[in-house]
């Protein structure tokens, strides 16, 4: 059954390319005139056809056992039920908002939307706020893309799955690169800090808004709902976001919130505090070196680490080294405490501590009601943002009497060291469950 769904794949992609190279011979890359509106410029424009696509998708790990990148694909591409996908275009794109001590900086994206040929008419279609999940490297950030190569693809799949959903879907989508990513160099990146991440999120939103609306954009305009989407880090400001935006009175069609980080002091400081291996280690450094960079007299370093922790970590998590070689400077035991000094483990219990309360300010779940609809979706034995993090924000919404959210358990995947960890391999599920709540409520 497995060798057969793999073979009616292969036959697909590869009648599927053939026909599609056919009819859009080639990408260009056409001189772009850089445009400007209140802070937001166009700094590259690039046309994609489905080639391209596909030559991204084969780049992602085939896993028959699982349900993959490949099946996100052509389950996506069925259950859009259009005859012809659209042709594709990405915009990288500079926009104003805020750095840490609240003056303005240009931050970057990516917007991906679907455009047709000269002359068409523009394409009519939501916006999707496309938040990605934890990158390490800035140079895999979204509007560093164009210069990435194929096999970068299995490092950062969103940037592959937000060009199906504009193919199949016809959805414009924003991608943020967040503070301290993409072009923003000199920064550091505020791992789950709400607040940074949420108003970088919402500027970004409501810059796309401006520009694809009142028939601004060339090829496309904005039909005036608007969604938002992320997985892992990219549901936590997903969530933090959709706050933001809210408080903005910015009108929101749908959130999805697939497998974060939400319950910072409660679920996820159990994690960081365990005498158990983790099994992504450098999630602690990037976390470590946001809330320095935020809270630096709250979260010193020499109060924080150890040695030889306090002299590596943050030197290698900068943003310009990969995950492996973050993963080699912590414990090889993996046990995430052991980089702490005793007195900052005591620190972090005191639940009257500065530290511990500046992080369950963090918390994207708490202090706020949501008004927009909701889906709440996570793995039951996600073993890297564990479930309690759903638990918690689910008890809480609940709690308020919410009647707009869709709680989602996921069922446990069986474990295969082989194949990765089980937050790695959801991933595509999560993604395509999330897509099509927004499909049938972009519908409604």
């Amino acid at each position: 059954m497995l060798l057969q769904k793999y073979c009616l794949r292969a036959v697909s992609l590869l009648l599927l390319t053939s026909f599609l190279v056919t009819a859009c011979k080639k990408k260009h890359d056409p001189d772009c005139v850089p445009g400007t509106d209140q802070g937001y410029e166009v700094v590259s424009h690039t046309e994609l056809d489905i080639q391209d696509v596909i030559g991204q998708l084969t780049a992602l790990p085939d896993v028959p056992e699982d349900f993959d990148y490949r099946d996100f694909y052509f389950q996506t591409a069925q259950f859009a039920g259009t005859a012809f996908p659209h042709l594709v275009a990405h915009d990288v794109i500079r926009y104003l908002s805020t750095d840490y001590k609240g003056d303005p900086v240009q931050l970057s994206a990516l917007m991906i939307y679907p455009y047709n040929f000269p002359n068409f008419s523009r394409v009519v279609a939501p916006i999707i706020s496309f938040n990605h999940a934890t990158q390490i490297l800035k140079r895999l950030a979204p509007s560093k893309w164009k210069s990435a190569s194929w096999k970068d693809a299995s490092d950062f799949p969103e940037e592959v799955l937000a060009d199906i959903m504009a193919c199949w879907y016809g959805w414009i989508i924003v991608m943020p690169d967040y503070q301290g990513m993409g072009y923003d160099e000199t920064e550091n990146h505020p791992f789950c800090v709400r607040e940074r991440l949420a108003v970088a999120t919402a500027d970004l939103v409501q810059a796309a808004i401006r520009s694809t609306s009142d028939c601004q954009h060339t090829y496309v305009k904005w039909n005036g709902q608007l969604f938002l989407f992320g997985f892992s880090e990219g549901g936590f400001v997903t969530m933090s976001a959709a706050r933001e935006l809210e408080e903005r009175d910015v009108f929101i069609n749908g959130v999805v919130c697939l497998d974060g980080p939400y319950d910072l002091s409660g679920t996820m400081l159990d994690v960081i505090l365990a005498d158990t291996a983790f099994p992504v280690p450098y999630f602690l450094p990037m976390f470590l070196v946001g809330y320095q960079t935020v809270y630096p007299d709250i979260f010193p370093y020499h109060q924080m680490l150890v040695e030889p922790y306090l002299t590596d970590l943050p030197q290698y998590t900068n943003g310009f080294y990969d995950d492996r070689i973050v993963n080699e400077k912590m414990p090889p035991d993996r046990i995430l405490k052991k980089v702490f000094t005793q007195s900052f483990v005591d620190t972090l219990q005191d639940h009257n501590s500065v530290a511990f309360k500046t992080i369950m300010i963090n918390n994207s779940y708490t202090d706020w009601t949501p008004h927009s609809k909701m889906l709440l979706w996570h793995c039951q034995n996600d073993d890297c943002v564990t479930f309690g993090n759903f638990l918690a924000a689910k008890a809480r919404f609940t709690g308020l009497g919410l009647t707009g959210i869709d709680y989602v358990e996921w069922p446990p995947l069986s474990p295969d060291p082989s194949k990765g960890t089980i937050h790695q391999r959801i991933a595509p599920r999560a993604f395509y469950e999330g897509s099509r709540w927004i499909y049938n409520h972009s519908r409604e």
